[in-house]
């Protein structure tokens, strides 16, 4: 597999959108409602083809994936040589400039006979500038990716820069913050449905903490048109980044116009931590340019008001390895109660959560911030 749109036919690349290991489905699930079919999955990684004028759109409305990379090519590498000359003859120059400077952002290896990172990392940097035929580094940056697994390489070019999970609006965290694209990925995994304005079902946080959940939610359908990307300043991409933002923006205005009936809360025991949520809300609105129907209020989950109507709770619980949970899971159930005909989306680690709150429709296994944890789905 070699770089190329489908042999330069079709004018389709292969790109892949990293996530969460375990979260894979839900950026598939993303995929397919923005019109684009996955064909392979592993951990963390998602394959799909689409067109290079394509990348500006996926970067700024992707909120599953934490960053979108083109396939640059897969091979074998069981030694330096063929690593090398795998890369050299990879015809970079259709996608990289002739100045690009040359960074070598990542390199996963595991299980593989090239094992020294800063060997692989010198060698990668080498065959890349010897395939462009050398560059004096004075234009934009291209970052390089090379996952190794097992004498398989995949070369990959980052055109996200900065983590997708990086919104811009998250300036202070609570104790146990949750990862943007986390959020959005539950969201998602959950099917709820808040792009239209008549009748939309509700969503509640009770343990929001800093705000991610509910501010997710509020803007799973915008665009992050203030961010800045790192393919934003390649030659091939600079114009067609220029007209998906002025797009982009047109989208915010028009959703601006139209008055929201969604019902999105949040709410924590700590009175602190939702003054925070309050203020990430306040740069969220104005990063997406709109006020956002979101509601924070400090309270206990025990003393939450009966919502009888149709809603969806979807949180992240606290739980013992990063916060006291004692008392929290002993009384979860009252959830149920406040929320009598909710769906609900429950993250937590320990697989022993359903023998509280009762048995799961599915559950999905994720790493969260380095540690694994559980979905548990009440539908």
């Amino acid at each position: 597999m070699s770089i190329g749109a489908d042999n330069n036919s079709s004018g389709l690349f292969d790109i892949v959108a990293f996530c969460s290991s375990g979260l894979e489905g839900a950026v598939a699930l993303e995929l397919k409602k923005f019109g684009y079919k996955v064909y392979y999955s592993s951990s963390g990684r998602i394959f799909f083809k689409a067109r290079l004028e394509d990348l500006p759109f996926l970067n700024m409305y992707m909120k599953t994936a934490d960053r979108i990379s083109i396939l640059i090519k897969k091979f074998k590498a069981e030694t330096f040589d063929e690593l090398f000359d795998n890369v050299k003859y990879s015809n970079l120059k259709e996608i990289v400039q002739k100045n690009a400077r040359i960074v070598i952002d990542k390199l996963k290896i595991t299980n593989s006979k090239l094992s020294a990172t800063g060997a692989v990392a010198s060698v990668l940097k080498k065959a890349i500038v010897e395939s462009l035929g050398g560059t004096d580094e004075s234009g934009p940056v291209y970052s390089f990716i090379l996952v190794l697994k097992d004498d398989e390489a995949y070369l990959l070019l980052d055109t996200s820069g900065d983590a997708l999970s990086k919104r811009g609006y998250r300036l202070k965290t609570s104790k146990a913050p949750l990862r943007e694209t986390i959020a959005a990925a539950i969201i998602t995994l959950s099917r709820l449905d808040l792009n239209t304005n008549n009748e939309s079902p509700a969503l509640f946080d009770p343990f929001c903490g800093s705000g991610t959940i509910p501010i997710e939610a509020s803007t799973i359908n915008l665009p992050n048109v203030n961010k800045k990307y790192i393919s934003e300043n390649w030659m091939i991409l600079k114009e067609e980044w220029r007209k998906s933002k002025k797009e982009a923006l047109k989208d915010l205005q028009n959703l601006s116009e139209k008055p929201s009936r969604k019902i999105i809360k949040g709410s924590d025991i700590d009175c602190q931590v939702i003054q925070i949520a309050q203020e990430n809300l306040r740069i969220a609105s104005k990063i997406f340019q709109t006020t956002l129907p979101v509601e924070f209020s400090c309270l206990d989950f025990r003393d939450l008001p009966v919502f009888t109507e149709k809603a969806w709770v979807i949180s992240n619980l606290p739980y013992g390895q990063r916060l006291d949970d004692g008392k929290v899971i002993r009384d979860i159930k009252i959830l149920r109660e406040k929320f009598p005909n909710a769906n609900f989306y429950l993250l937590h680690p320990d697989k022993d959560f359903e023998k509280i709150f009762g048995r799961a429709t599915k559950k999905i296994r994720f790493q969260n911030s380095g540690l694994w944890t559980y979905l548990f789905m009440y539908y």
